[in-house]
């Protein structure tokens, strides 16, 4: 069904290109993470997906992992729960830390988790100016993480007016409401800012499901404060500075797991980052300089006021907290022509800490807490790289990365990136990736860690070919990757104290398809989706190596469709059908005390968009969320949101 869909969306996708005539994705379209210059989408071989900013304010009734969720080849698991739920990242297949959040084209991570993910729900969509997607092994760019690819989250740049304000207020289901105000101008033409701020609340639904659906579980609120602020000066004609401060924090009740209700359980998360950058126009090319400084903690309290009739404890804190340091230089130049140089260095340092106590009918239990003094690790790296562009229709881009790790020594990898241009309407290309991912500090440091352990390494191919309409605004796109992944640390256990230990042991696999499209027929525009993608993980069991498919609670097959239309010049409709194929999950059963497997069914949710321009300044909007109410499970034992809305209005002045 899944595919049959698709190809039927894809062919009229392509027969349109000849009459695409508005803009729906232009590719000469300016992108700035395929490699780290600004050039044109439609000079590079790499995969890129650009969430424009128009896509994003036609989307603001939803959070970044919903709207992540519907690009190809993407799947966050998560995004349908409840606000607050954690929510699993996932490009091609691969798991939650294989995907690299950057932010400006800065690293994100959070040292305290296993994997060193970090968390979307922190993040206000309302601050986003756009959203460059960047498939297969990203390393050499971007260091350690960038297995499946990353994700460069661009926030809203200073308008060139003295003072310009966006504000938007919106309610809806289950107890919703944001507030959010941007705030920004040009003193000056060498000095601009920009100031944020967003709210957002719910009283939400309860994250844990009822065995017997009866729904009379207790609702699990949400509430986020989202702050940033950034000033820019420029001196002379060369030399342009930046500074900002963002603190992001939410407060979100949660459950006791899987079916497993909880009154007083509560998660708190805060962010809190401090950055300045730099950019110096120098010899016919351009510096730039940038460091981040973030401060994360998160805590976890289950409250001895109500005790859920399957918990073992009256009691319980979890409480973590990771210091993160980036800095990096780069510079790029131009070789002629159609020649472009990069070349940087770069510095991380990451450092945790973390402490649990317990309290049961056993008594009082801690865990030895892991000292920021002991967890930490820093890791320097050198990279360089040489583009071609469009020299009689061949392009390439090839370069590589030296990192040294404080404790496991040092690692290369490498990229290699052609393209052909054949005529006006088609491009063929082909990439080959070296990625990385360093150990965690928890994989490293915990009470079941191993200061031995290897970097995961991964190599990734892919292939594929692009038609695009004369004017570069419509194109149908078609990929095959393949990644694999060595060495992928695992926790094994053993039969003595603390029994179990990190090791390198398995080797995970994921390859697929992905094929897209997007056209404009007169005053409809039309997009679509389709992911095919298989994940195998090779074990061994009893010493001979066993392979199995692996991707829980990720669908093989995956598409969306797209349909929207501009029935005059204040009004606009669209309709957005995501399918999910079936899955498999597994869970652990608190009645039974062990894990269970189970398989997940195919579902299909339908969503309706609206807006309406009352004036210049002030827009409507009405959005419409899985319309058909269709039930569905996204991870067992939990509940995921049916029928739901929002309305609101966005104003500029």
């Amino acid at each position: 069904m899944f595919k049959s869909l698709f190809f039927c969306s894809g062919l009229l996708c392509v027969a349109s290109l000849s009459m695409a005539q508005n803009n729906v994705t232009n590719l000469n379209e300016v992108v700035v993470t395929a490699n780290k210059v600004p050039q044109k989408q439609l000079q590079t071989g790499k995969v890129l997906t650009v969430i424009s900013k128009e896509i994003l304010e036609r989307n603001v009734g939803k959070s970044l992992g919903e709207i992540l969720n519907q690009q190809v080849g993407m799947q966050v698991v998560g995004s349908q729960l409840t606000l607050g739920a954690n929510q699993e990242v996932s490009i091609r297949g691969l798991s939650n830390g294989y995907a690299l959040l950057l932010m400006d084209g800065i690293p994100l991570n959070d040292p305290s988790t296993i994997g060193n993910y970090f968390d979307l729900n922190v993040i206000s969509i309302d601050q986003i100016e756009r959203i460059e997607i960047l498939k297969g092994g990203q390393s050499t760019l971007y260091g350690s993480d960038a297995v499946g690819g990353v994700i460069n989250i661009i926030r809203k740049k200073a308008s060139a007016k003295p003072f310009s304000a966006q504000a938007n207020l919106s309610g809806g289901s289950y107890g919703t409401w944001k507030g959010a105000l941007n705030l920004s101008g040009t003193l000056s033409k060498n000095s601009s800012y920009a100031v944020a701020y967003t709210k957002l609340y719910s009283k939400g639904i309860s994250q844990a499901a009822n065995k017997k659906d009866d729904n009379l579980n207790e609702k699990d609120a949400f509430n986020q404060d989202a702050f940033r602020a950034q000033f820019q000066q420029k001196f002379g004609a060369n030399l342009t500075t930046k500074v900002f401060v963002t603190n992001e924090t939410y407060r979100a009740d949660i459950d006791n797991g899987a079916f497993s209700d909880d009154k007083d359980f509560v998660a708190n998360s805060r962010s809190t980052q401090i950055g300045v950058g730099a950019e110096y126009f120098v010899g016919g090319g351009k510096l730039v300089a940038n460091y981040h400084y973030n401060d994360l903690k998160r805590s976890y309290i289950n409250d001895s006021n109500y005790v859920a009739p399957d918990a073992y404890d009256k009691y319980s804190a979890s409480n973590y907290g990771a210091k993160t340091n980036y800095a990096e230089l780069y510079g790029s130049w131009s070789l002629g022509k159609n020649i472009t140089w990069l070349v940087g260095a770069e510095y991380r340092a990451q450092k945790m800490n973390q402490t649990y106590l317990s309290i049961s009918d056993w008594g009082p239990y801690e865990d030895a807490p892991l000292s920021d003094a002991l967890a930490n690790v820093n890791q320097v790296s050198g990279y360089t790289s040489f583009t071609l562009n469009n020299l009689g229709g061949f392009g390439a881009e090839a370069g590589g990365r030296y990192n040294h790790h404080s404790l496991y020594g040092n690692n290369f990898t490498y990229t290699l990136n052609p393209y052909y241009l054949l005529g006006k309407n088609l491009k063929v290309l082909a990439n080959f990736y070296s990625s990385f991912k360093s150990p965690t500090l928890y994989q490293l440091y915990s009470p079941y860690g191993n200061t031995a352990l290897n970097p995961e390494k991964s190599f990734t191919q892919e292939g594929g070919l692009q038609l695009f309409s004369n004017n570069q605004q419509s194109y149908f796109r078609a990929v095959y990757f393949n990644t694999t992944i060595n060495d992928v640390i695992i926790f094994q256990s053993i039969n003595t104290a603390p029994y179990g230990k990190y090791v390198n042991f398995n080797k995970q696999a994921s390859k697929g398809l992905e094929l897209d499209a997007q056209a404009q027929l007169g005053k409809f525009n039309l997009s679509a989706t389709y992911t095919h993608q298989i994940g195998e993980l090779t074990t061994k069991v009893a010493g001979k190596d066993t392979t199995y498919k692996n991707l829980i609670r990720r669908p093989e097959n995956a598409f969306t469709l797209s349909l929207g239309y501009q029935a005059s010049s204040k009004l606009y409709v669209s309709s957005t059908l995501r399918g999910v194929g079936a899955r498999k999950d597994t869970y652990y059963d608190n009645d039974q005390f062990k894990s269970i497997n189970v398989d997940l069914d195919a579902y299909q949710l339908l969503d309706v968009y609206g807006e309406y321009r009352i004036n210049s300044k002030i827009k409507a909007y009405a959005d419409l969320r899985n319309i058909l109410n269709t039930k569905f499970v996204e991870i067992t034992g939990y509940q995921t949101r049916q029928f739901n809305a929002s309305i609101g209005l966005s104003l500029q002045f």
